[in-house]
């Protein structure tokens, strides 16, 4: 029997913590905290002590067309009918939990084929503050339960009060509103209660927290010029929204959509709003690891390798780039999604780039400005390097 310790990034939220998955013959047994993290310095929430079993759960091994198994061959000829289709009339719809680097390629393959793109619960914006800042802040304003979708955050916004910081909420009754010292619940952001003014314009550290994907609070933090910390409640949110990949609902144009679904064990299924509108489509392809309310509809279902059985690195909430780092193989009968993306590419006669993960991340960072200037290397570290903009 051989065990092992793999240190990477947890799947789940942005916060970016990391775990060391701990690997027994060849597969992910359990999970151990990382005490060389700079972001969570050892700790992880309950989520992230069950990241093994997000590798495992509900994993889909071979090809489906129309519900039928299919060999890679059948399916990926079965998807290269993108190619049928006029520019504009194909979604690629993507996931904000893919690597840099596979996010960076399927960008690509989107551009090439001439669809249009975007994000499943994804967001905008950057953070102008960290989560030490976070840490030491004297006052935060907390618009929404940003404790619950990301906990290892929310634990620094607890340890600002400790050290006798003053914790404000707007937002509806929720586990943040509990936490903090001052509470207004309302189910819309309006204007400051004249308390709350008070604090933040005579506080000497101020800090506004919110969820990328709350377009309303990320309107209100903007008026009031103060450090903001725009929290992604996926591992890659950050990343993703750094390439310019917003997130996206189908237009009435599209005719076929490739969507790249991921959802760990524990995470609600963000893809339900989407079956409707697959059946409208003339063809749906979906890639994934694991299943999602998607599979059991899609035309074709092609079966992807999960987060951490593969290499390339994902940017936290902070616009801190880490390293993802391959744990165990693929089970028999699945690919990398990069290899699938390539396959396709030269099926439907378009071409994007190749090559290792280091490779394909050279190749973005000389595309992307706020990734120029940052090796490979240098995110190896424990605590990664930091976006150029962040």
């Amino acid at each position: 029997m051989q065990m092992n310790y793999v240190t990477t990034i947890c799947p789940y939220c942005g916060t970016g913590c990391a775990l060391n998955l701990v690997v027994r013959d060849g597969k992910t047994v359990g999970v151990a905290p990382s005490n060389r993290s700079p972001v969570c310095s050892g700790k992880l929430c309950s989520r992230g002590l069950r990241a093994a079993q997000a590798l495992d759960e509900a994993r889909i091994k071979q090809p489906f067309v129309k519900g039928e198994p299919a060999d890679w061959d059948a399916a990926i000829g079965k998807a290269a009918e993108l190619k049928k289709f006029a520019a504009g009339e194909v979604a690629v719809i993507t996931s904000a939990r893919l690597t840099n680097e596979n996010q960076f390629l399927v960008q690509k393959f989107a551009k090439e084929l001439g669809a249009v793109i975007g994000v499943v619960n994804g967001g905008t914006g950057s953070s102008t503050t960290t989560l030490n800042e976070i840490r030491d802040a004297d006052v935060i304003l907390a618009l929404g339960d940003v404790m619950k979708a990301l906990p290892l955050t929310g634990n620094k916004i607890l340890l600002a009060k400790e050290k006798g910081a003053r914790i404000l909420y707007i937002g509806p009754q929720s586990y943040t509103a509990v936490q903090a010292d001052t509470v207004e619940i309302s189910d819309e952001f309006a204007e400051l209660p004249p308390g709350f003014s008070t604090l933040l314009k005579n506080a000497a550290r101020p800090v506004v927290v919110y969820l990328a994907n709350d377009a309303a609070a990320a309107a209100f933090a903007a008026g009031l010029k103060i450090n903001a910390a725009v929290l992604y409640d996926t591992n890659n949110g950050r990343g993703t929204a750094a390439m310019g990949i917003t997130p996206l609902s189908l237009p009435e144009t599209v005719k076929a959509a490739f969507i790249i679904a991921e959802t760990p064990e524990m995470e609600k299924d963000i893809y339900a709003d989407l079956l409707e509108k697959l059946d409208s489509l003339e063809l749906s392809i979906v890639a994934a690891s694991s299943e999602t309310s998607l599979s059991g509809i899609a035309d074709i279902v092609l079966p992807v390798s999960a987060l951490h059985e593969s290499e390339g690195t994902v940017t936290n909430w902070e616009g801190r780039i880490q390293k993802i780092k391959q744990a165990v193989a693929s089970p028999d009968g699945v690919k990398p999604l990069a290899d699938v993306l390539v396959d396709l590419a030269g099926k439907v006669g378009i071409s994007i780039p190749t090559g290792t993960p280091e490779e394909i991340y050279t190749a973005l960072a000389a595309e992307v400005p706020v990734f120029a200037e940052v090796s490979y290397e240098q995110i190896t570290k424990p605590e990664g390097v930091y976006l150029r903009e962040a």
